[in-house]
């Protein structure tokens, strides 16, 4: 009877410890991707912008694609926080082609 009792009260107190450790453990693995999302929307902002520079080529498919640049810039900047909300629930994880992937398919579904 001892032995059960001295079991259950390990038990609950394992529980109690690692309960509130894993919680925080979790807070803080969400606060990295959070910060690994905000740093790849900046690479892809950095990147559309490197692109704008083609807004004065002779070409008209290289002034298109300075204008899609632009419009993609807008759209990240504008919906940033959304953006990575909707990704941690839909658990992109840390891939950045993924990342990368997903930015460009909602900045395409809002196009239409």
């Amino acid at each position: 009877m001892k032995t059960k009792a001295i079991c259950i009260v390990c038990l609950v107190s394992f529980v109690l410890i690692i309960g509130p450790a894993s919680l925080t453990a979790q807070s803080e693995s969400e606060a990295q991707l959070i910060k690994f999302y905000e740093s790849c929307i900046q690479k892809k902002i950095s990147n559309c912008d490197a692109k704008t520079v083609l807004k004065t080529s002779r070409s008209g498919n290289l002034q298109r694609k300075a204008d899609l640049s632009i419009r993609q810039i807008q759209f990240v900047t504008t919906n940033k926080d959304m953006l990575i909300n909707e990704m941690l629930d839909q658990g992109i994880g840390y891939k950045e082609y993924k990342v990368e992937y997903y930015l460009n398919k909602r900045f395409f579904e809002t196009r239409q």
